[in-house]
């Protein structure tokens, strides 16, 4: 199963030299081929730079840099259509790079897909769901 993860970011530095680590884990360890999607709004941390810094390292992920603070939504928009004009994967997830998504999820996701559901979705609104803190 090849999978994408889509991150929006703006000054999130050190919340994605956590996350990115995680994800690429459990990439590798459910033996998913992947691709992660940085998508940063010109965050005046470096959060976009380490994003590079972290495509050398990983070989695996791309970062798509604006030019200001565009908005998640268009963020999303802009990211997904990269995604299906680009890349050929199987699923496409997205989290928030807040440390809010645990990526430990990503598996149970994609079993889901597996058995037939055309759309999963992780809710802190359902029974026993919440945020990572």
């Amino acid at each position: 199963m090849k999978v994408c993860v889509v991150i929006p970011t703006c000054n999130e530095h050190e919340n994605i030299r956590q996350l990115i680590p995680q994800i690429e884990r459990i990439l590798c360890d459910n033996v998913f081929e992947g691709y992660v999607v940085v998508v940063d709004d010109a965050s005046p941390d470096g959060t976009g730079e380490l994003a590079e810094q972290l495509a050398e390292e990983y070989g695996n992920i791309m970062v798509l840099h604006r030019r200001a603070r565009l908005g998640i939504g268009s963020a999303y928009r802009e990211a997904f259509l990269m995604v299906l004009k680009s890349l050929q994967v199987d699923v496409v997830l997205e989290m928030d790079a807040d440390l809010s998504h645990d990526p430990a999820y990503i598996p149970n996701l994609v079993k889901k897909l597996d058995e037939d559901y055309d759309v999963v979705i992780g809710s802190r609104y359902i029974k026993g769901g919440g945020i990572n803190s």
